[in-house]
């Protein structure tokens, strides 16, 4: 099934939460350490998912606005591109802040056109919902990949460090490769 729209996860893809949050918490010497595979920062940090969240959803909107683009963001963008048209599909917290720092990090890196914002994107946890046979959804979240499988799309699990993909060495050259298996 041809692919006909690419839905690219925020957080963990496009941006770098991961680094963010261990700063936050005081543990980035975590990020050369971080247990393969494990998702669960709370836990690995030796917090309760309260304490953990907390203190992100104090900073309100600007610890989601402040985080860093991947520096693969550009060349993810365009593989996606070269596919299908996108949408950014992004999970939010429970923090009102949350979608309005998530909104203003897209409108910082992704370029207005025709003099308008960036406007391509939608916020919601249940991406599984989008699912159809030509929907294409990349995420570094397994659970995420898998329900959007299960539901009748496609999924591509993002490599990082805390999931199954781990070991894969570059990570856009493994999505790449991926949309090509796709798109045959």
């Amino acid at each position: 099934m041809p692919i006909k729209h690419i839905f690219l996860d925020m957080d963990g893809v496009l941006s770098d939460f991961f680094s963010a949050a261990l700063r936050i918490h005081g543990r980035l010497e975590l990020l050369d350490e971080w247990p393969r595979g494990q998702r669960d920062i709370p836990g690995v940090l030796g917090l309760s998912r309260r304490a953990y969240w907390n203190k992100i959803d104090e900073q309100g909107s600007v610890f989601w606005a402040s985080l860093q683009p991947y520096p693969w963001l550009d060349e993810l963008i365009q593989a996606a591109r070269e596919v299908a048209p996108f949408t950014i599909l992004t999970a939010p917290s429970l923090a009102p802040g949350c979608s309005e720092g998530k909104i203003r990090w897209m409108y910082e890196y992704f370029p207005k056109v025709e003099g308008r914002s960036f406007a391509n994107y939608m916020i919601g946890s249940q991406k599984h919902l989008l699912a159809q046979p030509g929907h294409l959804l990349i995420d570094d979240s397994e659970s995420n990949t898998d329900a959007f499988n299960s539901s009748g799309g496609q999924a591509i699990l993002f490599p990082q460090v805390w999931n199954r993909n781990h070991a894969v060495c570059s990570p856009v050259e493994y999505v790449k490769s991926k949309l090509a298996e796709f798109a045959r």
